[in-house]
């Protein structure tokens, strides 16, 4: 498959982040799914899901999740040779009106044609129907060694809001499998029509991921909880990568440095804030993004420029100081350019209808 032209990382972050006044709270991974990488995935958002909405919301939602990610666990190919898109995805997103899940993976091609065939018989059937074909399946069929004959894909079904939206997209002798479904928040508003356009939005987050090579993105807020589940995500999903080495611990440092500044667009969204995870030659990066004040822009741009004129002399000298007169306060900037050895990068989006955007990059390579 030929690789579209896609985002840079500034630009991806960016897009994620001026929609989160209606969109708020989005989370994407892309790689090995393992258990443990699947239970942090479920403590990050159970408590967005229950912060956000009502709970009978949050456990349809969950259940869903649940049922989503055993099936990217079950049927991950670890022989498989889909390039770039080898490994699964996870994508959940809460819009306005619903929240959309779309899972991912690489399947070989002579399982698409059954797949698209059971899909096909599923989107087909109402509610009632769904429920006796569920039954119908558990009575008669077999189960093998990845799980039951189609029963999770059914009960799915029956769970969501509308019908299954899916696409096969052709890579390298195979296909990845995209597979996306909704929960409505107000069935009264809900409108079945926009489940294509979620699947299709979900695809250019993945193929944008894939570009510049993400790994994670989290759209949220930027409390307590969740930079420690995004720190235990990160740490988990690095664990067998040298080059990962203590990437959690700069990541908290990094977004809560970012939550003190960041602006509250209104006290029933809170302080939210966008962080992504990359990799790239020898290590990784990662970029953090909230909306600040307008006044604050040209201020934000003289300090990044003086940090980043400053020596590793300089900076050592400078931190010193401040340690022995017990002033660290306002020095986490520094920090993480002194952790990371490297210029600290900055952009900032200026949109006619929010404030503007704020986005860092620490790079972290040997």
């Amino acid at each position: 498959m030929t690789k579209t032209k896609s985002k840079n990382a500034f630009d991806l972050i960016y897009d994620s982040g001026k929609s989160i006044e209606t969109d708020q709270f989005q989370f994407a991974c892309r790689g090995h799914f393992s258990s443990s990488i699947t239970d942090n995935i479920l403590f990050l958002t159970e408590g967005n899901l229950l912060s956000l909405d009502s709970p009978k919301i949050a456990k349809k939602v969950y259940y869903l999740m649940v049922e989503g990610l055993q099936n990217i666990t079950r049927h991950q190919d670890k022989t498989q040779d889909g390039g770039d898109y080898e490994g699964g995805l996870f994508i959940i997103n809460r819009h306005a009106e619903s929240y959309s899940i779309t899972y991912g993976n690489w399947v070989a091609a002579e399982i698409k044609d059954m797949l698209v065939d059971s899909l096909a018989t599923i989107s087909n059937k109402e509610q009632a129907e769904l429920k006796e074909y569920y039954l119908e399946i558990l009575n008669n069929s077999g189960f093998s060694s990845k799980g039951g004959a189609g029963l999770g894909l059914v009960d799915m079904a029956r769970k969501s809001s509308g019908r299954l939206s899916y696409k096969f997209v052709p890579v390298n002798d195979g296909y990845f499998y995209y597979l996306n479904l909704c929960i409505a928040i107000d069935k009264e508003s809900f409108d079945e029509s926009l489940t294509d356009g979620y699947l299709d939005q979900a695809i250019d987050i993945h193929n944008s991921m894939i570009g510049c090579d993400a790994q994670i993105i989290f759209k949220g807020l930027l409390n307590e909880d969740n930079v420690n589940h995004l720190s235990n995500q990160i740490d988990t999903a690095v664990s067998d990568d040298p080059d990962g080495d203590g990437l959690g611990v700069v990541m908290t440092e990094l977004l809560r440095n970012v939550a003190k500044h960041a602006y509250n667009l209104s006290n029933e969204i809170g302080k939210p804030g966008v962080f992504l995870l990359q990799r790239v030659d020898g290590g990784y990066s990662m970029l953090s993004g909230n909306f600040v004040l307008e006044n604050a822009t040209e201020r934000l741009d003289k300090v990044m420029n003086k940090i980043n004129k400053l020596t590793a002399e300089d900076l050592n000298s400078f931190l010193q100081e401040k340690a022995n007169a017990g002033k660290t306060k306002g020095t986490g900037l520094m920090q993480l350019r002194k952790i990371s050895g490297h210029s600290i990068e900055h952009e900032i989006f200026v949109h006619q209808t929010t404030p503007p955007f704020f986005i860092l990059k620490i790079q972290l390579t040997k």
